[in-house]
């Protein structure tokens, strides 16, 4: 069935905060006693709404009171250093061009998610941004994807879901969307390959390029 709408991902897939969310989260861990993490922890840790980066850094336990700290603390660093990947606004040109509605799908805090759109001047080109604690579902759950696609007013079936990480390959899979994986955020090409039956691209420049004009 022909793509008639594209939800992206956000971190990893049409941003770069890694340099942001790294200090944001290294202050909160040393503010707890915890060791500074490193970069690639960190980086790897992401993908997931907040509480679960968190539980993998300082414990289920520790969780709650670190996403407390988090985010007053990311508001001072988030646009510090965030920048769009390569091909972001070109591929959201090309969806507003081509008539196809786009809207970002994230696990980032809604409202931090937006901030970031706005800044990169990416929401005028954006039916709408959805992050955690917009609604009571995060991802993977489907009915946030069912929730997003009634907004956009596709089915699944026509619907394209681009991402960076495993989290948005199920995110896809259990709503019905098609999807296609790039290695610009938390996982390499390699590890990307090694999901079931994925489609993966090098960058949002290849999927622009070679990938969406098969598919409309």
């Amino acid at each position: 069935m022909p793509i008639r709408a594209i939800m992206f991902d956000l971190d990893g897939t049409l941003i770069d905060q890694f340099e942001a969310i790294h200090r944001a989260f290294s202050r909160v861990l040393v503010s707890m006693n915890f060791a500074e993490p490193s970069f690639e922890r960190v980086k790897r840790a992401v993908g997931g709404a907040s509480d679960t980066t968190m539980a993998k850094l300082v414990g289920a336990e520790n969780a709650m009171e670190a996403v407390r700290r988090l985010r007053p603390i990311f508001e001072e660093e988030m646009l510090s250093g965030l920048h769009p990947l390569p091909g972001s606004i070109e591929i959201l040109k090309y969806c507003k061009k081509n008539h196809l509605p786009t809207a970002v799908l994230t696990n980032k805090h809604g409202p931090h998610a937006r901030a970031a759109c706005d800044h990169l001047n990416f929401s005028q080109l954006l039916s709408f941004t959805i992050g955690a604690n917009d609604t009571e579902w995060k991802k993977p759950d489907p009915k946030l994807s069912l929730f997003a696609l009634k907004k956009l007013g596709t089915s699944s079936e026509e619907t394209l879901y681009v991402g960076d990480s495993p989290y948005d390959y199920e995110t896809a899979k259990q709503a019905g969307m098609q999807s296609i994986l790039i290695p610009t955020g938390t996982h390499t090409r390699q590890e990307l390959t090694e999901l079931k039956e994925v489609n993966v691209a090098g960058d949002l420049t290849e999927i622009m390029e070679t990938k969406l004009p098969s598919m409309l």
